[in-house]
């Protein structure tokens, strides 16, 4: 089976969103997902104060449905829109 880093990237409604309950929220959603080991959660700074929050997590590809997970994600308070912003296969 191969693996795969996946990056969700989540974009709050406004500047002034406090992004802790997104951050925790997000991550419980990608590790119930299937997320192997460590993951990676921070903020990506936009534009005017602006910062979206990226997900990173390796995922076995196989079985996986990344489209349903950045939905979930989509339905956190707050949250604008989520979606697949990056995948790239894991070597070894």
């Amino acid at each position: 089976m191969g693996k795969a880093v996946v990056t969700f990237k989540i974009m709050p409604e406004g500047v002034e969103v406090d992004l802790g309950p997104i951050k925790e929220k997000a991550e419980k959603i990608a590790r119930d997902a299937g997320a192997i080991g460590q993951m990676q959660v921070k903020e990506d700074p936009i534009a005017f104060g602006l910062k979206a929050v990226l997900v990173l997590g390796m995922y076995e590809v196989e079985g996986s449905d990344f489209e349903k997970v950045a939905e979930e994600m989509q339905k956190i308070e707050h949250v604008q829109s989520a979606e697949i912003a990056k995948m790239d296969l894991a070597l070894g």
